[in-house]
């Protein structure tokens, strides 16, 4: 498996195979006092499933960090298990769109952070953005 494509985004939900994405993209946050929290953030996710991977458990996880490297203790943990599609041929790989939705995330310092995405404890990619003080 490999990520084709990984965002933060406001919100995100997958219909008929398809990803759907409100305010994706961006890779700063505003806040005007901390610690903050930020109500809502969805991680998005398209996924590159080969065919040798299908109808077994892939164990993908994310995990916030601060600038530092230092666990803030906002993870998912799930299970995917792809099946073949019927309507590909089998020896073709599959995209697979994913969404990991994050409430009431404190954020103490404004700093650099990052969602890191890994596949049985492989780092798959690392999806990096800030978090700033507010000028207005």
């Amino acid at each position: 498996m490999r990520l084709t494509t990984a965002l933060l985004c406001d919100s995100a939900q997958v219909q008929g195979g398809k990803l759907f994405v409100l305010g994706g993209g961006f890779d700063t946050i505003s806040a005007q006092s901390f610690p903050v929290i930020h109500r809502s953030l969805t991680v998005a996710m398209v996924a590159q499933i080969e065919p040798d991977e299908r109808h077994s458990d892939l164990v993908v996880e994310l995990q916030l960090i601060d600038a530092n490297g230092n666990d803030l203790d906002v993870r998912a943990k799930g299970r995917l298990i792809i099946n073949t599609p019927t309507t590909l041929p089998t020896d073709l790989p599959s995209s697979v769109p994913i969404v990991s939705p994050f409430y009431n995330i404190q954020f103490p310092d404004p700093e650099s952070y990052a969602f890191v995405i890994t596949l049985d404890d492989i780092e798959l990619t690392r999806i990096d953005f800030r978090v700033v003080q507010a000028t207005d």
